[in-house]
């Protein structure tokens, strides 16, 4: 927290690992009850064909929402998924997409509408911060944003739009960064439905 200089910033970023962490700590605690109370054939007769006619779709519209800025989880939904059985790849690769879509959205709003927009959606302090980071780092800054999911990146999507940022640079890196979150996310999920033996 030594890079930040206002209390705005500290405060988001404070926040969002706190709810990742208490998150993590919560699904952790589910899991230890399911082990433990779950019958292991109460799943094992769930038909995923029918779930499938609406769950691709609805994991793409949560992950679009989730690029932007409304509070939805979408890596809980992309483990949800693996929970569930749903196939690994295909859950993955619509994910990523509908992720980075919804990346894209904040980056082309910043382009188009400049920086009172991006003033007006993240605020003043945590601009001022951004920007800082953004003279001093740059691409090293969109990657660590993109690869560690606890942090905020649909924030710097939007100084990636506003700056000009290389829309195909932001889009490789923020597709292929989305490929490898989903990934461990679907994995993780199905892993836990090992363990707990519901498939």
């Amino acid at each position: 927290m030594n890079y930040i200089k206002h209390e705005g910033t500290k405060k988001l970023f404070r926040t969002s690992i706190i709810i990742s962490i208490v998150f993590i700590l919560f699904c952790m605690f589910l899991l230890i009850l399911a082990k433990l109370y779950l019958p292991t054939n109460l799943l094992s007769s769930f038909d995923v064909s029918n779930f499938l006619k609406y769950g691709y779709l609805g994991i793409f519209i949560i992950t679009v929402f989730g690029g932007t800025f409304f509070p939805v989880g979408s890596p809980a939904v992309v483990a949800a998924a693996g929970l569930l059985g749903m196939p690994k790849i295909p859950v993955v690769i619509i994910a990523s997409l509908g992720y980075t879509i919804g990346t894209c959205i904040n980056y082309l709003l910043a382009y188009e509408f400049g920086i009172h927009y991006v003033k007006r959606k993240i605020g003043e302090e945590t601009y001022k911060d951004l920007v800082v980071w953004w003279n001093k780092w740059g691409i090293i800054l969109v990657v660590l944003f993109a690869l560690v999911p606890i942090f905020p990146f649909n924030l710097l999507a939007l100084l990636c739009g506003l700056f000009r940022f290389n829309i195909l640079y932001f889009i490789l890196i923020n597709f292929g960064s989305n490929l490898l979150n989903s990934f461990i996310f679907v994995y993780i999920g199905s892993s836990a439905a090992s363990w707990i033996g519901i498939f």
